[in-house]
């Protein structure tokens, strides 16, 4: 039984293993059958040179290798949770995790449950049972996520040379970032420092295309440090953004909410404002900042009541 602040739940089946399992499948999932064979498939995307540790690091990092390592590290987990064979396969810029399952086992049935019968990170939530969780379940669920979609890496400094890590969420799941930022800012206490959205307004305010990228909820490095990595080699250079942070001074950053900002300059109109490739919520409008997206897509922070209710998702807006 788990509790989160006195309500309880009937759901047995969640334990720390199932939520940082159900974490990696929320992020790069992918459930498969054909006929009576069925397949979990966890994609780790790789790009040599994505994480560049920070100036003066003595890590040396040979990423596919130390992404072999880092999975061979948790397979016997869950393994022994499936209670299937799980194979290591590696294909061009690509790692993943491939699990059969003969027959509909219970932890079949189980994941795709909790899944709410959905088939891809295109389209999984955050299942309702990791918010009625506690504490230690939720942050779970959110390491399988960021050992799975979070390249902790220099490179992604802000403007003042702050690090940040940075969760990244495919291009067409348009309400997990919301739910992310709830689970993370309501739950955890973790500040989400801003996302950045895969919008014609945003990514491409200039004009022109390439703007349809992955959505990124950057977070300052020493925010996140109550979570962390199991990966190792991830894990190394996160400590070291942190302790870089530590050192510049800078305060510990807030959480965000919409009502305390300002706006600062506007984005020019993009002729994709209604593109195909948006979602209903979003199409015909113009957005000048990443948190009018957010409350276009539901985003209810900053206003008057409950903070459960600051975050819902599909909520009408006032």
């Amino acid at each position: 039984m788990v509790k989160k602040k006195g309500k309880k739940t009937n759901l047995d089946y969640i334990d720390t293993d199932v939520a940082y399992l159900i974490g990696m499948i929320v992020a790069r999932g992918t459930f498969h059958q054909e006929g009576d064979i069925r397949r979990l498939v966890i994609q780790f995307p790789y790009r040599h040179g994505a994480m560049t540790p920070v100036p003066n690091s003595k890590i040396s990092n040979d990423r596919e290798t130390a992404l072999r390592l880092s999975l061979d590290s948790i397979r016997a987990r869950i393994t022994e949770l499936l209670e299937v064979d799980l194979r290591v396969e590696r294909k061009a810029h690509e790692v993943s995790l491939s699990a059969v399952f003969p027959r509909e086992t219970i932890g079949w049935r189980d994941l795709r449950f909790i899944t709410s019968g959905k088939s891809n990170y295109l389209e999984f939530e955050v299942p309702e049972v990791i918010f009625d969780s506690d504490i230690d379940i939720q942050k779970e669920f959110v390491r399988g996520i960021a050992d799975t979609s979070c390249d902790p890496s220099y490179s992604d400094r802000d403007q003042g040379e702050r690090q940040r890590i940075v969760i990244q969420v495919q291009f067409g799941n348009w309400i997990l970032p919301i739910q992310l930022c709830r689970l993370l800012q309501e739950y955890l206490d973790i500040p989400v420092t801003n996302i950045l959205w895969g919008h014609p307004n945003l990514r491409a305010s200039g004009g022109g295309g390439g703007w349809a990228k992955e959505t990124r909820i950057r977070i300052y490095a020493e925010a996140f440090e109550q979570v962390g990595f199991y990966f190792d080699y991830k894990q190394r250079i996160f400590e070291e953004m942190v302790i870089f942070n530590r050192e510049r001074g800078d305060p510990m950053p807030k959480i965000c909410n919409p009502k305390t900002k300002k706006l600062r300059g506007r984005k020019q109109r993009h002729e994709d404002e209604c593109s195909e490739r948006l979602p209903e919520l979003l199409c015909g409008k113009h957005f000048n900042i990443y948190y009018m997206i957010c409350k276009a897509l539901g985003c209810k922070q900053g206003k008057k009541g409950p903070q459960r209710e600051l975050f819902s998702v599909g909520g009408e807006e006032d």
